[in-house]
């Protein structure tokens, strides 16, 4: 071969070998952008989706879903009852699921603790409810590494809350209120009021006339309960000190205060809603420092994320091997959140109303959103899906 001719060879070659590489890599690529869930170009474009979706609660996925795992040997749990998410079930669950101060264990369950125990019973060894966990149980060493927690979607969870606190829904509580309550939730006789008066559009701006009203019904509602004798509200000729009630409920929805600010005055008494309307996800989440290990059970997924965090504490320790899912007719299941009575006292029929409901929550569906991006459990889609979830409950037109 003459040799002015093998340079022309050695370039021909060259460009069918880039030739073949560039038909190799777009097959390759076409191939990853149709196969489901496969392409990382795809899944970066979800992560920037998720990202979008996220910064409207002043969030970002890289400062904020940043998970704290705990080694398995070093791990000691107590589980952080969040009101109105589930958790009294889960505490009729565990052998510690009362509060530290009693006697443990403390389940109401009848069947015995040996057959079938889970291992988030055995490991949980702490209850906390309606309470912060002290800082003395955080910051020692050997104390507190690994919280569980219940959430719910924060609309549904303060919807509920404000149901089960309000007196006249004590038929299906059987919780008794006394006066200094029925004074309060008087300016609220239903959801609805109270949503309109926190954005200031109160209907009812001073509570006398309407407590005097309720105040007969409290009389007969509060007399006996569970077989004991309560004291009687005084008469509703009394004068009643009027209370401001659009004042009243910008306090319900914790608006204007910082979780610090909210704490303080629940713990010293001057708040008026120490309930599960003030205990909120601020409140708890002032006992998830970010060097704690955190596992979520969410109400509306419960025994598929109790089975998942089981796995997730068994799966590195030999001693629990040989743990199985609990059967479902071995779960016990405490209802307390919809017992309602009148449900459409309960409800918001106007769009308006929905979105402003979701506005004055917006401080708290934050909150929500940084325990589910923090939970060690879950991931980018369950984040993704509780956004949703929140979207579906806050209509934009």
């Amino acid at each position: 071969m003459p040799r002015w001719r093998m340079p022309v060879l050695l370039s021909s070659c060259v460009v069918i070998w880039f030739g073949i590489q560039a038909a190799l890599f777009h097959r390759f690529s076409a191939h990853l952008s149709t196969e489901p869930g496969g392409s990382y170009s795809s899944h970066i474009r979800q992560h920037h989706d998720l990202d979008s979706r996220v910064s409207k609660y002043n969030l970002t996925l890289s400062s904020h879903m940043k998970k704290t795992i705990v080694p398995d040997d070093n791990r000691m749990l107590a589980f952080l009852h969040i009101g109105k998410t589930g958790g009294s079930t889960i505490s009729v669950n565990i052998r510690h699921g009362c509060h530290d101060c009693c006697m443990q264990p403390c389940s109401v369950r009848t069947d015995g603790w040996i057959h079938n125990e889970t291992i988030l019973s055995q490991r949980i060894q702490s209850y906390y409810h309606m309470e912060s966990i002290p800082l003395d149980k955080l910051n020692k060493q050997n104390q507190i590494t690994t919280i569980v927690t219940t959430v719910r979607n924060p609309i549904s969870r303060f919807i509920s809350a404000f149901a089960y606190e309000h007196p006249l829904n004590d038929r299906a509580t059987k919780l008794t209120h006394n006066r200094e309550v029925w004074e309060q939730f008087s300016c609220f006789p239903n959801l609805s009021y109270l949503v309109k008066a926190a954005m200031g559009r109160a209907e009812i701006r001073w509570n006398k006339a309407h407590t005097n009203a309720l105040r007969e019904q409290a009389r007969q509602a509060n007399t006996v309960q569970f077989g004991k004798l309560y004291s009687r509200p005084k008469p509703v000729q009394e004068i009643v000190s009027p209370i401001n009630c659009t004042k009243l409920a910008v306090l319900a929805f914790g608006r204007n205060e910082t979780p610090l600010e909210i704490h303080e005055s629940v713990v010293n008494g001057s708040h008026p809603f120490v309930n599960h309307m003030s205990y909120d996800y601020r409140q708890y989440y002032l006992s998830m420092p970010p060097e704690k290990e955190l596992f979520v059970l969410r109400h509306e997924h419960l025994w598929n994320d109790w089975e998942h965090v089981n796995h997730l504490l068994g799966m590195n320790n030999p001693k629990y091997y040989n743990w199985h899912a609990v059967p479902p007719f071995q779960r016990v299941e405490r209802n307390v959140s919809h017992q309602y009575v009148a449900k459409e006292r309960w409800k918001l029929h106007d769009r308006q109303e929905q979105r402003w409901l979701c506005h004055l929550l917006h401080d708290e569906i934050r909150t929500y959103l940084m325990i589910i991006m923090r939970a060690v459990n879950l991931n980018e889609n369950d984040l993704s899906n509780a956004i949703s979830d929140i979207d579906r409950a806050c209509p934009v037109v």
